[in-house]
């Protein structure tokens, strides 16, 4: 159960998924022994700017035998729906992971997820209906932790075993929900100061990094009381000792940008956008210019949107003025400082705010008008093609996880291959496609937005709807008239017409977008005339522009560190090439 909102294309993924399958699965869990002693416990809140995401009450037994058994009952908010957690975890007297249980109650059915020690080490399951999968994780005895993304009270035993030196400074990090085991590792603990109800309080902090993830652990008299994530953007805190919640000041970074930036605003369909102009600090004006296209959803100028802090658009406009290149990327409708709203955003008026930002940074005065390119990823590689095929003058447009198919044809392939990854193969894969199929339908012969339609009339054309799927589709953050206009759109008509410079960099671990689009969108421009078609496939290169060793998936990692440098060396050099 991954709860963060994924940039680009996959957003819609969820949207049937979830609602294909949902007979409730019973496990057996191990009894409590009546003698154990209570020993802790509290009450975690998790928010994002004032917004309450998690609201968890856990507490911790321990028995001289068993060992501790932690306990939890909590509530997740995941785009405005609500999901019921009910767990139960088991260790041993070194904090060993034994047994976990989470019980899901989803709106679109129950979900359980469990882990068990046993011969072959930890082994995790997932199930989802009558869908099931397992992974086993080798355990050693002083080098595991078993971490729940949803929770906080797994970070109070983790704090503790820390403390005891229960577990290594290095150790693996096994996550149920993602059926992975992360390398992990702890340093700390550091002397701060934090604050809550206008009051300073003394603590320490411990830094865990999780794979590439990076989260605070904030301890004050010797309990765990806060929980920074900095890269999703959200503070979990212990409301039972402050109620008002706690402040925690980020580490102060030197900024070595080298660049020169200021914000600018223009005008789309009576609404003001405001986004960032960068301009190289060194060279004359006028300079050519690039104008970033973004991925589908709420993402703002950097590319970061609620719980992803994506921040490549940002990184790439710095390293592009530091070549000479000049830059805008601006906050989308609805999103950030920029007027509107985001979820009733059509297709057309994304390519009306492109359009629009394309004039404003023409109108710049250090800009050159006539050296500007467009740079498109995940939907951004949809809208640039058209942009370049309406605007003449553009010098150049670069497509970074691109599609030469139809969004309908994408999304079902996102769906055919995360079903294959939950197991399902023969009738239940074929019946499940099948219902993806009637949804990409409806889409596609519906008129208006998701308000216009009650929850019978979504049931009527699509009978397998539960009434808590049917409601999760109406709550979407996609337009209705988004999905139809790129479900009805064909791509290869507009990128066939494309005589400008191209250049197509696709990654080899994309789970949204196959690597081979790229191929299908380079042999579109050549066999249509277009003589200046570069195409790349970069290896281990995820949807986000990140590097991407491990197998591809959806649960993204490796944010933390920058945008793979590939990506920006080959962007500067081909459009170094080109405009300067």
């Amino acid at each position: 159960m991954n709860t963060k909102l994924l940039i680009g294309l996959a957003v819609a993924i969820g949207l049937v998924v979830l609602a294909l399958l949902g007979t409730r699965v019973e496990t057996e869990t191990p009894e409590l022994d009546i003698e154990a002693e209570l020993i802790g416990g509290g009450r975690f809140v998790l928010e994002r700017d004032g917004d309450r995401l998690l609201d968890e009450t856990y507490t911790l037994f321990f028995h001289p035998i068993d060992g501790y058994m932690l306990l939890s009952q909590s509530e997740l908010t995941v785009s405005d729906q609500p999901i019921t957690l009910s767990q139960q975890t088991q260790y041993d007297r070194d904090f060993l992971p034994i047994f976990y249980h989470l019980a899901a109650e989803t709106p679109s059915g129950p979900q359980i997820i469990s882990a068990q020690v046993g011969v072959a080490g930890l082994t995790m399951e997932v199930r989802v209906g009558a869908s099931r999968q397992a992974v086993d994780v080798p355990a050693s005895a002083r080098s595991l932790a078993l971490l729940d993304n949803n929770l906080i009270g797994h970070y109070a035993i983790l704090l503790m075993a820390i403390r005891s030196e229960a577990i290594d400074r290095e150790f693996a990090a096994a996550i149920p929900q993602a059926l992975a085991s992360l390398p992990s590792k702890v340093d700390g603990p550091n002397s701060i100061v934090f604050r809550s109800g206008g009051e300073t309080f003394e603590g320490k902090r411990f830094d865990v990094h999780l794979g590439d993830t990076a989260i605070e652990l904030i301890e004050h008299n010797g309990r765990l009381v806060g929980l920074v994530n900095r890269s999703q953007g959200t503070l979990g805190y212990d409301v039972s000792l402050f109620p008002t919640g706690i402040e925690v000041d980020p580490d102060v970074r030197e900024e070595t940008a080298e660049v020169d930036e200021r914000d600018i605003a223009f005008a789309s369909d009576g609404l003001t956008l405001i986004g960032t102009l960068t301009l190289p600090a060194e060279g004359n004006a006028p300079y050519p210019a690039a104008l970033f296209l973004h991925g589908s959803g709420p993402v703002d100028r950097d590319g970061n949107a609620p719980g992803l802090a994506m921040d490549a658009y940002r990184q790439l406009a710095h390293g592009l003025a530091r070549a000479g290149i000049a830059s805008l990327r601006f906050d989308k409708r609805g999103v950030g400082e920029s007027e509107g709203e985001s979820a009733l955003a059509s297709r057309t008026d994304l390519l009306n705010d492109t359009r629009a930002a394309l004039e404003g940074l023409r109108s710049q005065p250090e800009i050159d008008p006539d050296r500007c390119i467009l740079i498109g990823h995940s939907e951004g590689a949809y809208l640039a093609p058209s942009l370049a095929v309406e605007d003449r003058t553009a010098a150049g447009i670069v497509l970074l996880a691109g599609a030469a198919r139809s969004l309908d044809r994408i999304t079902r392939w996102q769906v055919e291959r995360l079903l294959r990854e939950q197991g399902l193969e023969g009738d239940a894969l074929e019946a499940a496609l099948d219902q993806q199929d009637e949804y990409i339908a409806f889409v596609q012969g519906s008129e208006g937005n998701w308000s216009d339609y009650s929850v019978e009339e979504l049931q009527s054309a699509m009978p397998w709807l539960t009434t808590p799927s049917a409601n999760q589709l109406k709550s979407t953050p996609l337009a209705l008239e988004w999905l139809r206009e790129h479900y009805t759109d064909e791509p290869a008509e507009t990128i066939r017409r494309v005589d400008v410079p191209v250049l197509i960099l696709s990654g080899e671990k994309d789970a949204q977008v196959p690597a081979t689009e790229a191929a299908a969108l380079k042999e579109i421009l050549i066999e249509a005339g277009n003589e200046d078609v570069t195409a790349i496939v970069l290896p281990d290169l995820n949807h986000l522009l990140r590097y991407h060793p491990e197998e591809p998936n959806l649960v993204y990692r490796h944010l933390d560190e920058p945008v793979d440098p590939r990506v920006l060396d080959l962007l500067i050099e081909w459009a170094a090439e080109r405009l300067l």
